[in-house]
């Protein structure tokens, strides 16, 4: 089983001793640390990145769902609650699993399963995913099909197949969520994947890139020199462009 690097998020310092205790017998799991607040989760996890989050849905007076809305890329989560009927709210966020307390073994190893298929890096583990708001509703927009990446104030704009998704985050929280280079970037505020460029040209002295679906991209002339050398040779088209 793919190594799981678990954030526990519990404000019962006896259910996070119990869960503990049971993560023994499940050598693939790596608690990085635990939280007893949102205030703590999201700097944890912000912090040390896990794939995976361990999370008491009723936190004190806090919802243990506000968590999922404030980190963006959002690990895996696996909910764990004494209350049952929050578990409609739940699909909402694409939980692996939710465990009733008292958390039985049985139950958690199968959870733990479902977590590392979805982490194995044959189901696309280096990309991640996003729940974004498309036409007000929630979406899951996984990081695999995002053509390209748009910073607006404090949200970023995800356009991919299914629609331009918002959510509220910095433009350097998505990209980090990436391997290097994956993305180019055209201007300040707008990055494009690179497995969606097709090609680019050049026209009353501005680059223009051009993608899969034939889209047409600016280039600020800041960038320009950069986007050229990192998607050379040119592609063969070029020519014919300029003429």
């Amino acid at each position: 089983m793919n190594r799981l690097n678990v954030v526990l998020i519990d404000d019962e310092p006896l259910c996070r001793q119990d869960l503990r205790d049971i993560f023994k017998a499940f050598p693939e799991v790596n608690l990085l640390g635990e939280a007893s607040s949102l205030t703590e989760a999201k700097s944890l996890i912000e912090k040390l990145r896990p794939n995976l989050i361990f999370l008491d849905l009723s936190l004190g007076h806090e919802n243990g769902f506000d968590i999922l809305r404030s980190v963006s890329p959002s690990p895996l989560c696996i909910a764990v609650t004494a209350d049952p009927s929050q578990g409609a709210t739940g699909f909402e966020f694409d939980l692996v699993d939710y465990l009733v307390k008292p958390v039985d073994k049985t139950r958690l190893h199968q959870a733990l399963e479902r977590a590392a298929r979805r982490i194995s890096p044959n189901a696309s583990g280096d990309a991640p995913s996003f729940l974004a708001e498309i036409s007000h509703q929630k979406v899951l927009i996984e990081g695999a099909d995002i053509q390209q990446i748009e910073a607006m104030g404090n949200y970023v704009i995800l356009h991919s197949p299914k629609g331009k998704g918002t959510l509220r985050s910095t433009l350097l929280n998505i990209l980090n969520a990436f391997p290097k280079n994956t993305f180019l970037q055209l201007s300040r505020s707008r990055w494009v994947a690179r497995n969606q460029v097709s090609g680019w040209h050049r026209k009353t002295s501005k680059l223009f890139v051009t993608l899969r679906d034939k889209t047409e991209l600016t280039a600020s002339r800041r960038h320009s020199s950069s986007l050229v050398k990192a998607i050379s040779p040119p592609p063969s088209d070029q020519k014919k462009r300029r003429n």
